[in-house]
């Protein structure tokens, strides 16, 4: 019978299976569970005197045919958006006191994700097989998560834990099945025709090949699709409730304070849902140039070419690091290709595969672990030299500090 223990591992000797389960750790998570706690009491009584509120009303329009209906359409839109909120911090709240992450590995290699959130559980089956290895994202936007590396995308295994136990379970995650830790940065020297990643298409894109032409890389028909179904849900709603409000007159108390930002949000989802179904942006692969088209019905424009590939970091004033795969254009600003928020594993895939596909450069910008430990020390080394300089230096060696200090 195999035993699971927090961060660690335990091998079964009937089973043959590996359990590791992560819960959360520090007394930080006190705080906050017990701020959202006091909010949620707050957001408990909005909701109850919302939907009273809003039964009252529609009570009195389904008895009489009158009542003030933009205020019930207003209540409608507030309560959905204010359940979301009370929703995510209940879940916030559940993460920080009672919650658990279980990952399972069989003895055939197959593994299995348990995630408890107080009494709700999900399961997620993975194949050991398309795992390329296990481990702890570096610093940055989601600092120190447990991840495993697929082709062309990544799956969060864990947040809870230590992150010494989330590292010492990718070890023992890849020792077990007999993975190879990847580098900590597959750019350690970037250079204008490196290729750091396997040319694999990334999840989210497609390959068309027309009859006639060059081939096009377009975003993945199957999502495009899912993401038109929902926004057809969401039109119905808006338009809906516009109709409704049309339908109660504009001499009705609150109409134009109501319709006219209502009708602009209908406006919007309505030409949101044609984009979805008729438009799209698309890059032509001609050899050794990539070209960005916007293609509309049957109509077609072309926006800009690249003839280089680059992956850069970006920082914003907080220290979060985002990351932009771009077609370079000199003197032209760059074409935008793809973002990510916190990842550039499946960027650099996406780069990949278009320097092989178009034979066009692909440098990646993205510094490594070990540049950055440089600049940490640099800075370090010039924050402590401005601090022994006197009362402005040491005014100086403040404003540097930083995530990254």
């Amino acid at each position: 019978m195999s035993e699971t223990l927090s961060g660690s591992v335990d091998d079964g000797v009937s089973s043959g299976t590996t359990s590791f389960r992560f819960r959360p750790v520090g007394p930080g998570r006190f705080f906050v569970a017990g701020f959202l706690s006091l909010w949620l009491c707050g957001w408990l009584a909005g909701e109850v005197f919302a939907l009273w509120a809003l039964w009252r009303i529609l009570a009195a329009f389904l008895a009489s045919g009158e009542g003030p209906l933009p205020v019930a359409l207003f209540l409608l839109v507030w309560l959905g958006l204010w359940s979301v909120g009370g929703i995510v911090a209940l879940r916030e709240v559940l993460r920080a006191l009672w919650s658990e992450d279980r990952l399972t590995v069989s003895a055939d290699g197959e593994l299995e994700r348990l995630v408890q959130r107080g009494p709700f559980r999900r399961r997620r089956a993975l194949s050991g097989r398309e795992i390329r290895c296990f481990q702890v994202r570096a610093a940055g936007v989601g600092a120190g998560p447990l991840v495993a590396e697929l082709p062309g995308r990544s799956i969060e295994i864990t947040r809870l834990g230590s992150l010494r136990q989330r590292r010492e379970a990718a070890d023992q995650l890849n020792r077990r099945l007999g993975l190879r830790p990847l580098p900590e940065d597959p750019a350690p020297a970037p250079g204008p025709h490196q290729i750091p990643a396997a040319a694999v298409l990334p999840a989210g894109w497609q390959e068309l090949t027309p009859s006639f032409g060059s081939p096009l890389l377009v975003p993945d028909l199957a999502l495009r699709r899912q993401q038109r179904l929902v926004m057809g849900l969401v039109n119905l709603v808006l338009w809906g409730l516009l109709a409704l409000l049309l339908q109660n007159g504009r001499a009705g108390p609150g109409f134009w304070a109501l319709g006219v930002p209502l009708a602009l949000v209908a406006l919007a989802g309505g030409w949101g849902l044609l984009w979805l179904a008729l438009g799209r942006l698309e890059w032509r692969l001609e050899p050794r140039v990539l070209v960005l088209q916007r293609r509309f019905g049957n109509r077609l424009r072309t926006l800009g070419e690249a003839r280089a590939l680059e992956l850069v970091e970006r920082v914003d004033s907080d220290g979060d690091r985002s990351y932009r795969l771009q077609g370079t254009r000199p003197p032209d600003p760059p074409l935008r290709v793809e973002d990510h928020a916190s990842d550039p594993t499946s960027l650099r895939h996406l780069g990949a595969w278009l320097a092989a596909r178009s034979r066009v450069p692909f440098e990646d910008r993205v510094p490594s672990e070990e540049q950055r430990r440089q600049q940490r020390a640099e800075m370090e080394r010039l924050r402590q030299q401005l601090a022994g300089s006197g009362r402005f230096g040491r005014w100086a060696a403040r404003q540097l500090e930083g995530p990254d200090a």
